[in-house]
């Protein structure tokens, strides 16, 4: 399965967007993405440590859950978060044909911001 970075910045906003550290995030309430991709997508946040939660597979299909975002998750979603930063480094990367990686979008994302500010 190939990295979809439009599901990973949907997951880090709903997880973001919980109430309380004792509420939860899961595979299957992402609208308009099956769950074993939403699965899959956050147990690679998991490895990446962007996000607080477990995974489990030994019963049935994929499931994932997410209680918060750790600190580097927030830093890198106050990066992506704005919708028209993310259509400029997307944009970016695909005017310039870079593939999209999480150091990329940390760059593109920074000096798109930095133009922003000047």
């Amino acid at each position: 399965m190939q990295r979809n970075w439009d599901v990973i910045r949907k997951i880090l906003i709903a997880v973001e967007a919980l109430p309380t550290e004792d509420s939860t995030f899961n595979s299957a309430e992402l609208a308009g993405t099956d769950a074993e991709t939403v699965a899959y997508h956050m147990r690679l946040m998991l490895e990446a440590q962007l996000i607080v939660g477990g995974c489990r597979d030994a019963l049935g299909p994929p499931f994932c859950h997410a209680n918060r975002l750790t600190w580097e998750g927030h830093e890198f979603l106050d990066k992506i978060k704005n919708d028209s930063i993310w259509r400029q480094v997307k944009a970016t990367a695909q005017t310039r044909g870079v593939d999209l990686s999480f150091s990329v979008i940390k760059d593109l994302a920074k000096a798109v911001i930095a133009s922003v500010l000047l």
